[in-house]
């Protein structure tokens, strides 16, 4: 299941190529899937990327150009295709917050390894592990809401998933050895129930917030109100306003 020779991946950001992808994608009964956001980067963060991988082929969907990408929400709801991910939880919030996606029928490599006693329970690490693979984790913290993403962004981005089929399969058959494959699956169907977080802040959150400006200690009682006021208006502005891709 693994390539010396990886072809490229394919680039998804016109809506016939995404009704194609999801076509072939259907087709299958396991898909890896992983996403990439710009957290770091970004006063509100959200999904930039999503990466889908099949044999022999590598998806990378480009959200911040497609209208819509609703239809791959047939996949990620359709309890007869298992969905493999590392580090599931994070990826099943942002898109449930993002885009309103549902979840059945997960496998998350991270909470396998973790239920298995692994002391590294990171992808790169994993995968060094099982298959001698290094991965190049250089991208980790880059800007994937800018455009175009260079080629070895792209690069990273598909090694995310590229492997996860092969280490699903070597991690599924030890659990089952083990006889943890029950206490898995109880851990998978949590992560499908988890919620999108939301996507403000709370009056608490940002009253919290609001009390670590430095100085804010020393105003009086009307001078705290107009700073709390221009402390929620900016938070407003700052969420309405998306920065353009670089």
């Amino acid at each position: 299941m693994l390539f010396t020779d990886i072809p490229e991946p394919a680039w998804i950001d016109q809506p016939q190529q995404l009704a194609d992808m999801v076509q072939v994608l259907a087709q299958h009964p396991i898909l890896a899937v992983d996403t990439e956001s710009n957290s770091l980067h970004a006063y509100q963060e959200q999904v930039c990327l999503i990466q889908f991988s099949i044999q022999p082929v590598d998806y990378l969907v480009d959200p911040l150009a497609l209208e819509s990408i609703a239809i791959l929400g047939e996949l990620f709801a359709n309890p007869a295709i298992e969905k493999v991910f590392h580090a599931a939880e994070y990826d099943v919030i942002c898109m449930k917050r993002d885009f309103g996606f549902s979840f059945t029928n997960l496998f998350d490599t991270m909470a396998a390894g973790r239920i298995l006693g692994r002391p590294g329970v990171g992808l790169a690490a994993m995968l060094e592990e099982e298959f001698g693979i290094a991965l190049d984790k250089h991208f980790q913290r880059a800007n994937w809401g800018q455009r175009p993403l260079s080629a070895p962004m792209k690069a990273y981005a598909r090694l995310d998933t590229h492997y996860l089929l092969a280490l699903r399969d070597r991690l599924k058959e030890k659990l089952q050895a083990a006889g943890l494959w029950g206490l898995a699956e109880e851990d998978f169907n949590r992560l499908c129930a988890v919620s999108g977080h939301n996507n403000g802040h709370s009056e608490d959150e940002n009253f919290s917030a609001l009390w670590r400006i430095s100085g804010i200690q020393d105003l009086n009682p009307h001078q705290l109100t107009v700073m709390r006021e221009l402390y929620n208006y900016r938070d407003q502005q700052a969420r309405l306003t998306k920065p353009a891709p670089i």
